[in-house]
């Protein structure tokens, strides 16, 4: 998960715990600091609600990547909240995660993909 947000930013280094993830963030996106927390929500909450479904209701993950999309969901859906810029650059983020989510699943799926 944190490789594919890491990807849209152009990095292979990827947070392991949250101070990592908070400075990691201002490296890459230094005017973005009040989304910091909404990004890191939507990961969680979605990792959270992923594992509570493989665990509790017994649903296979189908992919790893279907904790990005539904981390999408979320930013997408509290960006409704917001107004303005505000709105706009949390649509594109959010955008920008799904498409790069897309691209890297096409790539691992192909044959000899680069994804093991």
């Amino acid at each position: 998960m944190w490789r594919t947000v890491g990807c849209v930013l152009g990095t292979d280094c990827c947070p392991n715990n949250i101070w990592q993830y908070f400075s990691w963030r201002y490296s890459f996106f230094p005017e973005g600091e009040k989304f910091y927390t909404f990004g890191l929500a939507a990961l969680c909450w979605a990792m959270w609600n992923c594992r509570n479904r493989t665990t509790f209701e017994f649903k296979k993950l189908g992919s790893p990547f279907n904790v990005i999309y539904v981390a999408c969901g979320y930013i997408t859906y509290w960006a409704g909240l917001m107004r303005g810029e505000d709105r706009e650059a949390m649509e594109r983020g959010a955008k920008m995660l799904r498409i790069n989510a897309s691209n890297m699943m096409r790539i691992c799926a192909a044959p000899g993909g680069g994804c093991n």
